[in-house]
């Protein structure tokens, strides 16, 4: 049912191709589960193919405040995607990178690390500068960045996914990439749900200046499946022709109101509760419409799913649990701090106030948890990434964690991230202080409270650096939270 959305989008994104000095913008909404990241997906293979870059930034509901996380994983991708091209095209991107940024590339990768991997990058010291100045460097650096890879294709896709929870610099960013006159070749797409966007929100006001700037803007809004496209998607999955799923398609659209993902998930249900089963004899798929009518079903996805992973093991729940706590996604390199794997058993004693079986996975039972995960179609494992296969899987993975207990596994997940921090200090700090700060309520120590204070200082004043100040006061303001009356004496 989304056919004539991914015409639009090949449409726009032939246009920016075959056009020098067009660059366009296409805004993509509609409620969760609706599908708008997989609508935007479904273009990466054909951009590919005619010979473009498809990369994708995704913000997080539960990010961790690291400064431009977004961004920085986005284009951490697509420097090994570049690698695993032909050497020709790499070695054009790559020398367009270092002629258009020149000096400047010490600065750019301060901000994205993973830069060092494709140019051979000088470590200098950099000016020292601040507020304004420093936001127009970062922006002036970016917008060179991307004008040097755009050039050198027939097109650049930046896909940046859930907008609604963007930082402010991320959108400070989105919007001097779309406003770049200078910048060819460019399909900007970003995607949000439309009803947590007010007038007031953030991205709302970057929309209005984009379009006082009279930008090429496509909006595409994406709704509910009908009942027709319902049938359409359940034929194609179980391989039965439309006229014999009819019964079963108006059944499930009826309990999902034609939300795409709670559709997927409530004939994975069906089918793993023998509501839904192929029968041999026949070769053919059956179902009882009257038991699948009168079964009471939750009300929404997160219900649906929750209920699905509490009849997993109790090893895998834990393990999604452990995942959830951390975001939509998390590399391995993250999970070998938390569960490093020489350890068997990470802890004796679980903290007060949780299971004890759920701190008592070592690295490789936690790694088989997940893979089962992935079996059951909750999780995607990609080059050395776990992600979620959606942020309501996620977010039913960390409603499965008793409310009183939260704070308890962010505190140990920030502490054995700290512990093991020496693989990766720098990225260790962002999320190990972000993990701290939620679990902080369970710090009494008044050592440890001042111990987590300096940290939030030394997560500020690198964000200060970087010239992200909005986490930097966020950062700032959780220290200061940590510290009494006479600790400004003391310390």
């Amino acid at each position: 049912g989304r056919e004539k959305e991914m015409s639009m989008l090949m449409d726009i994104y032939n246009r920016v191709s075959r056009f020098d000095g067009v660059s366009e913008l296409v805004l993509v909404s509609g409620y969760s589960g609706a599908g708008k990241s997989a609508l935007v997906q479904n273009i990466r293979d054909p951009v590919q193919c005619f010979g473009g870059i498809f990369i994708c930034g995704k913000f997080e509901q539960l990010q961790e405040m690291e400064p431009l996380s977004a961004i920085t994983t986005m284009f951490a991708d697509l420097w090994k995607d570049l690698l695993k091209r032909d050497k020709n095209t790499f070695l054009q991107i790559k020398a367009a990178i270092e002629e258009s940024l020149g000096s400047e590339l010490n600065v750019l990768a301060s901000v994205i690390p993973s830069l060092r991997q494709i140019v051979d990058i000088r470590i200098e010291e950099t000016p020292n500068t601040g507020g304004i100045e420093a936001q127009n460097r970062l922006k002036h650096t970016f917008r060179l960045l991307v004008r040097a890879i755009a050039a050198s294709l027939p097109a650049l896709v930046i896909f940046l996914d859930d907008l609604q929870w963007a930082d402010h610099v991320s959108l400070y960013l989105f919007e001097s990439l779309i406003t770049d006159t200078e910048c060819t070749s460019l399909l900007l797409i970003g995607s949000y749900r439309e009803h947590e966007v007010n007038d007031t929100h953030p991205l709302a006001a970057i929309l209005r200046k984009i379009q006082r700037k009279q930008i090429r803007t496509t909006k595409i809004k994406v709704n509910s499946l009908s009942k027709e496209d319902t049938n359409e998607l359940i034929s194609g999955i179980i391989q039965t022709p439309p006229h014999l799923t009819q019964s079963l398609s108006d059944a499930i659209h009826r309990k999902t109101s034609g939300n795409a993902m709670f559709v997927l998930q409530l004939l994975s249900s069906l089918y793993g509760e023998g509501l839904l089963y192929f029968l041999l004899e026949t070769k053919q798929w059956q179902w009882n419409t009257a038991a699948i009518e009168s079964k009471n079903i939750a009300d929404n996805a997160v219900e649906l799913m929750s209920h699905k992973i509490s009849k997993l093991q109790e090893e895998t729940q834990h393990a999604l649990k452990l995942l959830s706590c951390l975001g939509s996604f998390c590399e391995e390199s993250v999970l070998c701090m938390i569960l490093p794997r020489d350890n068997k058993i990470v802890l004796k004693q679980a903290p007060k106030g949780c299971s004890q079986q759920a701190f008592r996975l070592g690295y490789t039972s936690l790694i088989l948890s997940l893979e089962l995960a992935v079996k059951e179609g909750l999780i995607n494992h990609v080059d050395s990434k776990y992600k979620f296969v959606h942020d309501m899987i996620q977010l039913s993975s960390y409603h499965l964690i008793p409310e009183d207990e939260r704070g308890q596994w962010h505190l140990w997940i920030g502490n054995q991230i700290w512990a093991n921090r020496d693989t990766s200090p720098e990225k260790a700090l962002y999320i190990a202080v972000g993990q701290l700060n939620k679990g902080a309520m369970h710090i009494h120590d008044t050592s440890q409270k001042i111990e987590l204070a300096c940290r939030n200082l030394e997560a500020g004043e690198k964000c200060i650096s970087l010239a992200t100040f909005a986490p930097a006061s966020i950062y700032l303001e959780s220290g200061i939270g940590l510290l009494g009356e006479k600790c400004w004496m003391d310390h």
